[in-house]
Formats: structure tokens, sequence, C-alpha cells
């Protein structure tokens, strides 16, 4: 995996669809004050990225996917949190750990319609086979998010760029290269 490559063409995706993707986070956000309804969204965002990773038109409304998939993003959700929330609980390091080698699990779900846990198990032998990038995206993302953190509503350009990038990183692992991938891309 080549990181500027991610970061390169997960920009174009982005502003290529960037009102979607906007809009998209903002209905992220304002709906996850709902809980019961993050799990969807957050899948839903990964959606936009996997149209937009395959040179397909991302709508608004592809962020709404999740409920579709409603059972599998919340058993998703709750597998991922009980397992990195035991590594933290070990000493912290462990849960760093895992909070490195599960970046590719969500995408993992959408692009290959797993289940929850074989989303979570795919991303941790990715990571481990290929620790050394996973490890490097993860340090940028965390800071990007940091930044995008402390700058008031940046989140709305940081979360999907990030989403975007975690899921061309997963794409470029499990070798389902996109058809077509928008914009002027490498």
């Amino acid at each position: 995996m080549q990181i500027e490559t991610i970061m390169t063409n997960s920009w174009n995706i982005f502003k290529n669809n960037i009102v979607a993707f906007i809009i998209g986070t903002l209905i992220v956000a304002i709906g996850s004050i709902f809980i019961i309804t993050i799990a969807p969204l957050v899948y839903g965002l990964t959606y936009m990225a996997v149209r937009g990773m395959k040179g397909e038109t991302v709508e608004i409304n592809d962020v709404f996917e999740g409920f579709n998939n409603f059972i599998r993003s919340w058993v998703f959700v709750i597998a991922a949190v009980v397992i990195i929330t035991i590594g933290y609980i070990f000493l912290i390091i462990p849960g760093i750990i895992l909070s490195i080698l599960l970046i590719y699990a969500l995408p993992l779900l959408v692009l290959r319609d797993y289940g929850g846990i074989d989303a979570i198990k795919e991303s941790i032998n990715i990571g481990k086979k290929n620790f050394k990038d996973t490890l490097i995206l993860f340090v940028i993302i965390v800071v990007l998010n940091a930044i995008g953190g402390s700058i008031p509503f940046a989140f709305v350009l940081i979360l999907p760029y990030t989403t975007i990038c975690y899921t061309l990183a997963a794409s470029s692992y499990i070798e389902e290269a996109p058809t077509a991938i928008a914009g002027e891309i490498e």
C-alpha cells in the first residue's frame, strides 16, 4: 500500500463528491444524538466511501444505507467496542494495538458484506500482516482527526476524508480493485 497514493486518491474522491459527503457527515453528526442511529449512519458513511471509490455518484441518501444493515452494523460496533475496551483494561497497550488493527473492519463490513465478527477477524489479520503501513496510516488519521477536532466544524471535512482513506486502504489489501475511481487518480 502506498500511503501517499491512498491520501491523494481519497482527496480526489472526496472533492468529486464534496457536497454529498459534507451533508452526509452532518446527518451522521446530528443523527448520532440518538444513540440507536450511530452504527447504521457510520455504516452509511462508509458505504458512501465505497461508492465514491468505485467511481459511482455518491448521493446524500446513501448515508441511510446502514439502516438496511441495522443489526449487522450494531453487532459490529458492539463487538469492536467490547474487544477494544478489554484491550484497554489490560494495561492500555493491547487496546492501542487493537485500535490500530481494527481500522479496516468497518470498510470490510461494507466491501465484503461481512458480519461484524468476520470483518473484525479479517481486519486483525490484514493489520498484522501489514503492521508498519497500518500503523503509519493510523497515526496520520489520528493527527488529522486531532486537527479536525480542534477547529470548529472541520469534522465535516475530516471524517469523510478519513473514512475514504480507510476504505481505500482496506480495498487495496483485499485486492478488490475498484472498477473505476472518480477523478484524477494516479
